[in-house]
């Protein structure tokens, strides 16, 4: 008899056999601006107009005012039945109740599906969104067999659709919680699109916020967005940038059908900005958003990337995993015109209305946080700052704010040919005591297991190809783990933790940080 906490079906996919298109994202924007007006954005403080740092010490993005210090090294919704209750009586002693153990529900997750482009190879149809190949998807369930099949349909024209994983509502009496996993990767060698991407593949929200991308000259982002469910889902999408909140007109009201997947050119809705915080909210059904960045430098391809979801606004916040690796090459690198965004950033947004003092801690993951640094940002906007003269390593980047921010970390790599690639890396959510991860494959692929708990964590893995690793975990730090490429991972002592998967290898850099499932339905009481 197999162990319960076991993998059931770790699997390999490589894409869905085309299927007919139901829009284009040039109509998709269309008919948006048509359903509903965009929301005015309140007016942006001034600033004058982004100018990239001309080196590693460059000058922080627009919104930063003061520093000080050194850089230190499913859910488904419960069906609650309707009652009728009297004001005063809810909690009065003899009042008739039931308590009611909602049904359960499916767990999903969407994979973001093939790296895309905008026009053909011959760079015909240049508003119209086409794939590049196919995506590999690697995924596992416990303790029961989970399910694949492709959304329904997609704005893609080459028919690509993403690849939905499905586990069905645990059974009468199972003791181990089900838990579903999925992660994809692609190589892309297809003209000026060149490079690596990974990503996680995600539960469905109401509320996501994506940290990444770029519309200026040579940066073309895409915003990807699939609905898993079987009810319409109407889109909004939020959009900062560092000049603040943009007035986005298509942006909201936005349809997406049942199965399906609609694809936007962030540049359609905010041209030339450089620092981008997407938030997308849906009502009705809910939803799997992306980003998908390229960077082409005048003729030479400069990467491509897959942003998945980051934790929404926080006072406290973490990002796990940040790689930095060739940093002399790099900075010899970004001298040259075009080349200033090699430099390791962090990226953060203050969504609110009250500016914000922040303290901002890097260090080694294998080392104790020091002072950090702290700054204070404009409220409402994007703020870009700069992470120069660190070494080689994994770091840990914390950031403590007195209002809440979001925030995100990109890094950047350039081969022995000059050729250059880079990656994102969110801020991570706790894992439970029991952990799935799915490694998709590419290059060397490690775990970071990141503690920001006051005590020692002491993790099982399985699913190494030696067998099971235990590994101890110090109180704010971490451990990196090299794992096998397409591995289906089980961790267990993980309450508390933070994960993240990175890639490196030469041309290809990829990161995406591991995301728990959500909630689940809990009994409810019900007054008559």
């Amino acid at each position: 008899m197999t162990d319960p906490t076991e993998p059931t079906n770790p699997a390999e996919r490589g894409g869905a056999e085309p299927v007919a298109p139901e829009s284009v994202a040039s109509e998709s924007v269309e008919s948006a601006a048509v359903a509903k007006p965009a929301k005015p954005a309140k007016p942006a403080k001034p600033a004058s107009k982004p100018v990239r740092p001309a080196s590693a010490r460059g000058a922080l993005v627009v919104g930063a005012r003061g520093i000080t210090g050194l850089v230190g090294v499913a859910v488904a919704v419960a069906a609650i039945l309707a009652a009728t209750v009297i004001p005063g009586q809810l909690h009065a002693a003899g009042v008739p109740s039931l308590e009611v153990s909602p049904v359960a529900a499916a767990q999903q997750r969407v994979c973001p599906g093939p790296v895309l482009r905008l026009g053909d190879d011959e760079g015909g149809q240049a508003t119209i969104p086409t794939s590049i190949g196919r995506a590999a998807a690697v995924f596992q369930s416990i303790p029961r067999t989970s399910e694949s099949s492709d959304l329904t349909s997609t704005d893609n024209v080459a028919g690509v659709a993403p690849l939905l994983l499905t586990l069905p509502p645990e059974d009468a009496g199972e003791t181990t919680p089900p838990a579903l996993a999925g992660s994809q990767s692609q190589v892309v060698d297809a003209g000026d699109i060149v490079g690596f991407a990974t990503a996680e593949c995600s539960e469905a929200n109401g509320d996501t916020w994506l940290v990444g991308g770029a519309t200026d000259v040579g940066r073309a982002t895409l915003i990807t967005i699939s609905n898993p469910t079987t009810v319409i889902a109407t889109v909004a999408m939020t959009l900062y940038s560092e000049t603040g909140e943009i007035a986005a007109p298509g942006a909201t009201g936005v349809v997406v059908p049942p199965g399906a997947q609609r694809i936007f050119s962030l540049a359609g809705f905010a041209p030339d900005i450089v620092s981008p915080v997407v938030r997308v909210q849906s009502r009705g059904g809910q939803v799997v958003a992306n980003l998908q960045q390229s960077v082409v430098r005048t003729l030479a391809p400069g990467g491509v990337d897959i942003v998945g979801a980051t934790d929404g606004p926080s006072r406290s916040t973490t990002i796990p995993g940040l790689v930095l690796s060739g940093s002399d090459a790099v900075a010899a690198a970004q001298g040259a015109e075009g080349y200033e965004d090699l430099q390791s950033v962090l990226r953060v947004l203050v969504p609110g209305d009250t500016d914000a003092n922040i303290t901002v801690r890097i260090a080694l993951e294998t080392a104790p946080a020091e002072d950090g640094f702290t700054l204070e940002l404009d409220a409402g906007r994007v703020t870009e700052i700069p992470l120069p003269g660190l070494a080689d390593g994994a770091y840990t980047v914390t950031v403590d704010s007195d209002v809440p921010v979001v925030a995100g970390a990109r890094s950047s790599i350039v081969g022995e040919t000059g050729r250059s690639e880079f990656a994102w890396v969110g801020s991570a959510s706790s894992l439970g005591d029991t952990g799935l991860v799915s490694v998709a494959a590419g290059p060397a692929p490690v775990l970071h297991l990141t503690n920001p708990t006051d005590a020692e964590a002491t993790v099982t893995i399985a699913g190494l190809v030696g067998g099971d690793l235990t590994v101890r975990v110090p109180a704010g730090r971490g451990v990196a783990t090299p794992v096998a490429s397409g591995a289906d991972l089980v961790l267990h002592g993980t309450a508390g933790l933070l994960a993240t998967v990175t890639y490196l290898g030469a041309g290809a850099f990829g990161a995406f940080h591991v995301t728990p499932p959500g909630p689940g339905s809990s009994d409810i009481t019900v007054y008559r």
